[in-house]
């Protein structure tokens, strides 16, 4: 349908009087008449021409005559490119063909990620994915946690000097099924214990549970560990003291009625093997009354006067370490007790009362708060269970949360089910995206003023998640989808919605542009060109931003950003393919149907006025007054405020610290579960602790290449152990340098030294540490009458001597180390390893294929550094070690050298490392993209070095908020740091590029009005739908919906008032012009032409 009708223009010169708007000293908009002259309009160059949206600001005489702009930009056809206009011609003449085609593109892509796919996303380890890939440190903790399981689970390593793999079938990291628990790499180090290895190897059907058989105050075993699956705690009440006796009855009387509610079977709770009945709670009130053989309704205030100055007179004791847990010999236990130089009283060591009441009841501050009780635990005995149990449990606790006990109230709880949990409020927080997308698609229809465009157009929004959905799973193949993920919901529909505001206002102005009898091919073509420029620019831009994220070392990092990339692109090419022949299907047959409900007008400054000569309302608003009586009346103001909040926040985010914490945060901080986590464990001993006293171990292995060879986009691909090439470590010079390995590190200050922290430990030597050759030297030079099969009574480096003499042989002993004859040494190396098998269960350090001979070296140094310590700690005890064990390497000889590796349990530490590297490489990475292509989009550079001064000022000030209200450099600090370029840069984009094509070039002020009439609208909806998407998420519970929208809104603000309030105006004062010849002849629309 064809409606244009060219204005004729006589081919000669006319007289054109040209008048042009400036700036009048009270800040408002004047015509003011310029000169005349002779202008030829067939002859002038077509650039010269077409005007862009600020047509009242200019106006051309003929004959005294006003012209109007309309019939100036009518005179010559707007310039857009061929393909782009044949395209717009194929879209006008079958949009319902192109609209099917779309629809068919969108289904089927958003079905294939499950038909090709049937492995669903699952969020029940939510954790999964967030640590370092690729790393030294990742490659060193892989590769050991391989060997730990694959390897010696299937027998292709073995700590049985014969090969067999019989006796490590029977090892806890072998057991892999859903029933049944398996170590964690904790759990194996302290499983070096022989008596904690037989309690592990004796429950290897473990589940959950331990089959113990008496109550926990009378087992040191379950006293001593934190692993128990419930757990809840009681906080004062206004500065007040638990310690009281109303308080004490009140809390007994809740646990002993959650046991009753939640003691369904009979082996749940621990039993009491002399009583038959179940163990109670350890609670404070129950070991006040334990302690005076009462119950706990039968307490009185001097029973807890007395407890209480009891707890007092053992605190230093406690504190000092001489008040420590006894097993079976409580004599021993009191005898070595009064021999220490910090005494302790006799009436302290009663069945491990006082001591688990100061390790795991009470709080930290007990002593210098003189008494005074802040938190208080319980800790109810389950042995077993099973996870709707807890899930129960779970929605008791915290229905009760906050409920008052006496001067007490219930305030966090850990159960066994705290990703089960995230897991089910990850569905219901996104229940919030339903009234985020109700909002939205409101704006949409009051923008749009048609109910039909928003409807389908907001459908094309969420289509386009399961268009990326199946791209990332079903083309891309990506084994992981992380719940991460899930923040694009909210991404796309502010971006969705954006695009569809600036398409559909540019749509808009081409009835002023082009008058009523304007094609929709002329239209459509000079849309695509014009609007779908820009949105090609945001779109690059942020897709940039979030692919960005995929050189992250952080796997869910890495699947976030190109999720969220593909859905941006996505986004974009239904912008040219399904919007336009909506549009156009709207036009065509729906708009003027009267049976139609959808296209009703909901917004009379939205709508399109029916004189072509005016403009809409909020358009007029943006340049009569937005524009000339804020922006540039008060441009120099608005440049020196934004510069110092800019500088200000850019100092401000310069210190972003590291993360504090290893604990993974799933909730906001004031979720129960979170405030167990992150506040009152550190406040019990029992909790506090990390990887026990003694700090982490340093395991150094030779004969392996430490290299994290899994798929770092699966966070289950480990990848296999690749051993070394001829690892033979039998020549006397290797011999010599491998026996005093162990001694070079026990002269570092990070050694710990395990015979001085476990004096009672016999074999600290042997089991504590772990320097197989060191051994091997005592063994074989042990003389053969020496040797007997009793080693006697022992203790620390004697144990050593004494091991060597065991058992009674005529073979490998009185020989002189280093070992000339490699038969030999193998030999000697599988008779200690059968004498340390046998005496402990375990190897001294030799690990042997399934051929019986060597395959790898275990060596293990005890340190006092905790994987919990600071940063700074860290970094410089991890370059020690590094260099420490560079020198020693450099005395050894063999290609396999090269591959030793050390693993030590720095896995936070690693993540800190690679969070504080892969944010702002990340961020770099967005800044360069987002340069480049503005550059190559603008071609101007003036322009580009202002946009990306604005968005740097954007970043710093996100950054800034984010450091003012306490974040850390956590996981989504690091994506936010890099998304936030993404996201900033779009108003920034939006607006360059509209005053790239301003019709006035030589007018600065102009020329910021005139984009701020045609872009201001499309900006402002855009900011405000992002924003309400983000207002919702801070509703949620979970924290990464909660952060993530608080972001949003925070990079909306500041995107939109920077864009405003610092890229206008400095755009009105520097932004590149174009200088006319002898008059101040206007300049038309011409892309590059800007200097």
């Amino acid at each position: 349908m064809s409606r244009s009708s060219p204005l004729h223009m006589p081919n000669k010169p006319q007289n054109l009087e040209m008048t042009e708007v400036a700036p009048h000293g009270s800040g408002d908009f004047v015509v003011q008449p310029t000169k005349t002259e002779e202008v030829d309009l067939d002859e002038m160059p077509e650039q010269k021409l077409r005007f862009g949206g600020a047509r009242n600001s200019v106006q051309m005489m003929k004959d005294d005559v006003p012209v109007t702009a309309l019939e100036i930009s009518k005179s010559k056809h707007h310039q857009v490119p061929k393909f782009i206009q044949s395209y717009a011609n194929f879209v006008v003449a079958k949009p319902r063909f192109c609209l099917f085609l779309s629809v068919v593109f969108m289904l089927a892509f958003s079905a294939i990620g499950f038909i090709v796919r049937d492995d669903l996303p699952d969020f029940a380890k939510a954790d999964k994915g967030f640590d370092a890939r690729g790393t030294d440190i990742s490659g060193a903790m892989r590769t050991f946690k391989t060997m730990l399981e694959d390897d010696i689970c299937d027998g292709s390593l073995t700590y049985n000097p014969n090969g067999d793999a019989v006796l490590w079938s029977q090892w806890p990291e072998c057991i892999d099924n859903d029933d049944d628990r398996r170590l964690t790499e904790d759990e194996y180090e302290e499983s070096e214990n022989l008596e904690f290895l037989k309690r592990q190897l004796q429950n290897a059907e473990m589940q959950k549970k331990v089959n113990d058989t008496q109550c926990s105050y009378s087992d040191p075993y379950l006293l001593k560990n934190s692993w128990y699956p419930l757990q809840y705690a009681f906080e004062a009440t206004d500065g007040e003291d638990l310690f009281d006796t109303a308080t004490l009855k009140s809390i007994c009387a809740f646990s002993k009625q959650m046991y009753l509610d939640f003691h369904s079977g009979p082996n749940h709770y621990q039993y009491s093997w002399i009583t038959g009945e179940a163990c109670v709670a350890r609670d404070l009130g129950f070991y006040t009354a334990f302690y005076y053989q009462k119950e706990c309704e039968e307490l009185v205030d001097a029973d807890v006067s007395n407890f209480r100055d009891l707890l007092l007179e053992c605190a230093p004791a406690y504190e000092a370490g001489t008040l420590k847990m006894c097993d079976s010999n409580v004599q021993a236990c009191k005898d070595t007790g009064a021999a220490e130089s910090t005494p302790v009283p006799r009436e302290c060591w009663r069945e491990n009362i006082v001591w688990d009441t100061l390790n795991a009841v009470v709080d930290t501050d007990f002593r210098k708060n003189e008494g005074k009780v802040k938190y208080t635990t319980v800790l109810p005995p389950y042995t077993n269970w099973y996870d709707d149990l807890f899930t129960e449990i779970h929605l008791e606790l915290y229905t009760r949360v906050g409920e008052s006990f006496g001067s007490a109230q219930l305030t966090g709880y850990r159960t066994g089910d705290k990703f089960d949990v995230f897991t089910k409020q990850l569905l219901f927080d996104n229940a919030f995206s339903g009234g985020a997308f109700f909002l939205v698609f409101c704006i949409l229809w009051l923008h749009t003023s048609s109910g039909f465009i928003a409807t389908f157009g907001f459908l094309q929004i969420l289509l386009n998640l399961g268009v990326g959905y199946g791209i990332y799973m079903g083309v891309m193949f990506l084994p992981f989808f992380p719940f991460l993920n899930l923040v694009g919901i909210f991404v796309v529909v502010g971006i969705g919605a954006d695009d569809i505001f600036v398409f559909m206002d540019c749509w808009k102005q081409t009835v002023k542009e082009f008058g009523e009898d304007g094609t929709y091919e002329e239209r459509l073509g000079f849309v695509l060109y014009r609007a779908c420029g820009s949105m090609l620019i945001t779109s690059l831009t942020t897709a940039s931003a979030f692919c960005a994220n995929a050189f992250s070392l952080i796997t869910s990092l890495k699947c976030f950003g190109v999720y969220c990339a593909i859905v941006v692109v996505v986004d974009f090419f239904l912008m040219l393919s399904y919007v336009p022949a909506l549009v156009i299907i709207y036009e065509k047959y729906i708009k003027e149907s009267p049976c139609c409900c959808l296209c009703c007008k909901c917004c009379t400054f939205c709508e399109i006025p029916k004189d072509p000569n005016e403009i809409r309302p909020m358009e007029k608003w943006f340049r009569d007054f937005f524009g000339p009586k804020v922006v540039i009346k008060f441009k120099y103001v608005w440049i020196g405020i934004t510069i110092c909040i800019a500088g200000f926040m850019g100092f401000k985010s310069t210190q972003l610290q590291r993360p504090t914490s290893s604990e993974f945060q799933l909730f906001k901080p004031d979720h129960p579960m979170e405030h167990w986590d992150l506040t009152i464990k550190n406040y019990i001993n029992l909790f506090a602790e990390d990887e026990g006293n003694s700090g982490m171990n340093i395991d150094f292995i030779f004969g392996v290449k430490g290299t994290d060879n899994g798929n770092t986009w699966d966070p289950d691909d480990y990848g296999k152990t690749v051993y070394s090439d001829s690892f033979d470590f039998s020549s006397e010079a290797n011999q010599i340098q491998l026996e005093t390995w162990c001694d070079r590190f026990r002269g570092e200050s990070y050694y710990n030294d395990p015979c001085v922290e476990n004096p009672t430990w016999n074999y600290c030597r042997v089991e504590g540490e772990v320097c197989p050759m060191e051994l091997l030297k005592h063994y074989v030079e042990t003389s053969c009458e020496q040797t007997s099969n009793d080693p006697g009574d022992c203790f620390g480096d004697s144990c050593v001597i004494a091991l060597a003499k065991i058992p009674e042989r005529t073979t490998c002993c009185g020989l002189t180390y280093p070992l000339t004859d490699p038969a030999v040494m193998n030999q000697c190396i599988k008779e200690l390893s059968t004498v340390t098998v046998n005496q402990f269960g375990k190897s001294p350090g030799f690990w042997f294929g399934s051929d019986g001979n060597v395959k790898a070296l275990h060596y293990k140094v005890p340190t006092n550094i905790r994987g919990q310590a600071p940063y700074e700690e860290l970094d410089t005890f991890y370059t020690s070690m590094n260099e420490n064990m560079r020198v020693q390497k450099l005395l050894l000889e063999g290609p396999w050298v090269a591959d030793v590796f050390a693993r030590t349990r720095l896995d936070f530490f690693d993540l800190q490392r690679s969070l504080g590297i892969g944010a702002y490489q990340s961020a770099g990475m967005s800044f360069a993209f987002a340069f480049c292509v503005l550059i190559f989009m603008t071609r101007n550079i003036l322009l580009t070095l202002l946009s990306l001064v604005t968005i740097i000022s954007i970043v710093c000030c996100v950054v800034g908020v984010l450091v003012l209200d306490g974040w850390e450099l956590n996981i989504m600090e690091s994506v936010i740091i890099s998304v936030a370029v993404g996201m900033a840069v779009d108003f920034v984009a939006h607006y360059s590029h509209t005053y790239l094509h301003s019709p006035v070039k030589d007018d600065r002020d102009v020329a910021v009005i005139n984009t701020l009439k045609t872009m201001g609208a499309s900006v402002l909806t855009g900011a405000i739908t992002t924003f309400v998407a983000g207002a919702f998420m801070i509703f949620a519970q979970t924290l990464f919906f909660y952060q993530f929208g608080f972001f949003m809104m925070t990079t909306m603000g500041f995107a939109w008032a920077y864009s405003n309030f610092m890229l206008l105006p400095l755009m009105a004062v520097m932004g590149p012009v174009k200088k006319g010849g002898k008059t101040k002849v206007v300049q038309l629309e011409g892309e590059g032409d800007l200097e």
